[in-house]
């Protein structure tokens, strides 16, 4: 007999797309109701499969991926790395409740992170494609293959569930277990942590550069952390548009300064970045000559921030794109000019980290054990999945408004 529960489920429908697109000018409200693609349902709790666990959530994040999704603003062009409909929420922390025979190094009742990546190894492919083997399961070749549903991330999987529910299931491999001195409030933060730690691991900056981190949102903050966690003594400067996380950029994460993004902000960076200003004919934004930023970590993904952060790259500079940038209209041609490196830099994978090949989420779980991390300080909002989702989405859609840094999904197990 089927033990049913509740899910919020992303469905992908045309006509919930049209309708939600259209009454979403009016309220926002309607990204998550009954009409939208974003609705909640009554499932079936999902069956466990040979190699695989089934974790209920102690906590779960509410990633801005998530919300992107919610809000149709992520690109279609990856929809066919998707199967729907599918339940949201990736960053968790949770307990093994049942485990099948073929697993021999996890027990039931374990506290475990989540790697999300559904690669090779855990669609059941062999051999691994070429990049799975080089560790880079994030550009695993065959999301849309193996014995589970096309979905290059739990969350986005119809055949795993997603954390967005009080139940879905992982490959023995994408389980990490969390040492006992480590909080649930730093345990969900590990995914989003790992992000930043590939980032900067892959594109680490000299000690006499001059880096701008672009967003201080929870990434923004994370690629903060770890410039400094693993010794970085570059000058970090913040760019944002909200002071409250700007001041965090400073005070927690360890940026040198933050200069807030607003009319002729580019005056406050001329003399750090050695820049001169100049006014293009039919152009809103002024061209900056001589000078720039070495590296820039670019968090954020619109086409403001990616346009600025072009701007602001020195010549032969490198700009690391991590916020998604969707479908946008950029002018592209600094990167021409000024022979620019630009790196995507997406989700976590086997990082060489002091001289030593492992995975981004064992250097994150020993950097938290040790306490040489914490992140628990970034989770400001807590609310009950499923009776406050609304109000959860609402305050994450306006984080600005509501002072939101992270909000988390709080459940009964929990």
């Amino acid at each position: 007999m089927y033990k049913f529960m509740q899910a919020l489920r992303f469905h992908a429908s045309i006509p919930r797309y049209l309708t939600t697109k259209l009454l979403g000018k009016i309220t926002p409200l309607a990204y998550y109701n009954f009409y939208s693609p974003t609705k909640l349902d009554n499932i079936p709790e999902p069956e466990i499969l040979p190699g695989w666990v089934k974790i209920k959530p102690i906590l779960t994040g509410i990633c801005g991926s998530d919300i992107n999704t919610i809000l149709l603003r992520e690109s279609p062009l990856l929809e066919p790395l998707c199967s729907f409909p599918s339940v949201l929420g990736h960053e968790n922390v949770g307990i093994i409740s049942e485990i099948s025979p073929e697993v021999k190094n996890i027990k039931k009742g374990d506290r475990i992170s989540l790697d999300p990546i559904l690669s090779c190894r855990v669609r059941g492919i062999s051999p691994l494609c070429q990049n799975c083997t080089n560790g880079d399961f994030g550009l695993c070749n065959n999301f849309d293959k193996g014995n589970i549903s096309p979905g290059f991330d739990i969350g986005w999987c119809n055949s795993t569930g997603g954390a967005f529910s009080s139940a879905y299931l992982a490959h023995h491999t994408q389980v990490h277990k969390v040492p006992e001195n480590v909080s649930d409030s730093n345990a969900v933060l590990i995914e989003p942590f790992t992000i930043g730690l590939h980032a900067v691991i892959r594109n680490f900056p000299e000690d006499s550069d001059i880096v701008v981190v672009v967003g201080t949102g929870v990434i923004g903050l994370m690629v903060l952390i770890t410039l400094r966690s693993l010794g970085s003594k570059a000058r970090i400067i913040a760019l944002d548009t909200n002071e409250e996380r700007g001041k965090l950029a400073v005070e927690k994460g360890g940026a040198n300064e933050f200069i807030k993004v607003e009319k002729n902000y580019y005056n406050s960076l001329a003399k750090e970045l050695k820049i001169r200003e100049y006014k293009p004919i039919l152009e809103k934004k002024p061209l900056l000559v001589g000078g720039g930023a070495d590296m820039i970590y670019e968090c954020v993904g619109l086409p403001n921030t990616i346009e600025d952060a072009l701007r602001l790259t020195k010549t032969g500079g490198k700009l690391v794109l991590i916020g998604n940038p969707h479908r946008i209209n950029v002018d592209w041609s600094l990167i021409w000019a000024r022979e620019l490196q630009i790196v995507g830099s997406f989700g976590s994978c086997m990082e060489t980290y002091n001289s030593k090949n492992e995975h981004a989420f064992d250097i994150a779980l020993r950097m938290l054990s040790n306490k040489k991390v914490d992140l628990s300080w970034m989770i400001t909002h807590r609310f009950r999945f499923p009776s406050e989702y609304k109000k959860a989405l609402k305050y994450s859609m306006n984080k600005d408004k509501y002072h939101v840094v992270k909000a988390v999904f709080t459940f009964e197990n929990g």
